[in-house]
């Protein structure tokens, strides 16, 4: 008979059903724990994200309207559009008739036609016109559909898209509406005076006051220097509102 064979280990004994319940409660415990956080992990990284989204398309759209409104009043030829001047409108039988020597039989005048129409500045819109392929004329036959555009905030749809409460358009007369952006929940453009302009004159820029809306005619239109465009989104990501706000000031820099 080989030595220890049969012989019992002293002190041993099986783990009872009350262990088993305490440790697998444990191990629940600690396993809902981690899966707590992994969740709030999760969700802190899609909160980012969408916000990150949301203020990269609130940058595209702004650069978009940036590119345009730096284009207002853009009038090579001097021909395209009618300015007021100390001694009244420019567009005069004068420059009429210097025009129609500079571009042929085919001008037609600029009597009327603004760079901003004072109708078209207004709080949650703006038009603007310039004359992109120098022709000296601006929206008519043959012109591209981005001379005389018009950005704007809208609501429902249409003109936004289904189940989207409000967006910014840009309509250039050629066709469908443009979307710049969507989920906006507000958009404001304010319209400074240039400098020199009452009641900017002696002023510099910074603290000048802003026109009063709707502007008072299409002298003070034609002298806006500065247009500060300011833009609110709102998302909703797992019950989060996530609110993001742009703000910037374009310089107008094609005046007469």
């Amino acid at each position: 008979m080989k030595a220890g064979f049969g012989c019992r280990l002293g002190g041993t004994r099986g783990v009872t059903l009350v262990e088993v319940a305490v440790a697998l409660a444990l191990l629940g415990l600690i396993a809902t724990g981690a899966i707590a956080t992994w969740s709030k992990a999760q969700e802190a990284y899609f909160v980012g994200a969408e916000a990150a989204e949301s203020q990269e398309n609130l940058r595209a759209a702004i650069d978009f309207m940036v590119r345009e409104l730096r284009a207002a009043g853009r009038d090579v030829t001097g021909c395209a559009f009618d300015y007021a001047g100390s001694g009244g409108r420019d567009c005069t039988p004068a420059k009429a008739s210097r025009c129609q020597a500079r571009l042929g039989g085919g001008y037609v005048g600029c009597a009327g036609v603004f760079a901003i129409p004072s109708a078209g500045a207004r709080p949650t819109a703006v038009q603007i016109r310039s004359d992109r392929n120098d022709s000296g004329t601006v929206g008519s036959a043959g012109d591209a559909g981005e001379e005389d555009v018009v950005y704007a905030l809208a609501a429902g749809a249409p003109p936004c898209p289904a189940g989207v409460s409000a967006c910014i358009t840009r309509d250039d007369g050629q066709g469908p509406m443009a979307m710049v952006a969507v989920n906006v929940q507000g958009l404001l453009f304010t319209y400074y005076p240039r400098p020199g302009y009452p009641p900017c004159d002696g002023l510099p820029a910074g603290p000048c006051p802003p026109f009063a809306l709707p502007l008072r005619d299409q002298a003070q239109a034609d002298n806006i220097g500065r247009i500060r465009i300011s833009i609110t989104s709102e998302t909703i990501v797992g019950g989060h509102s996530i609110i993001r706000r742009l703000e910037t000031d374009v310089h107008l820099r094609n005046r007469a």
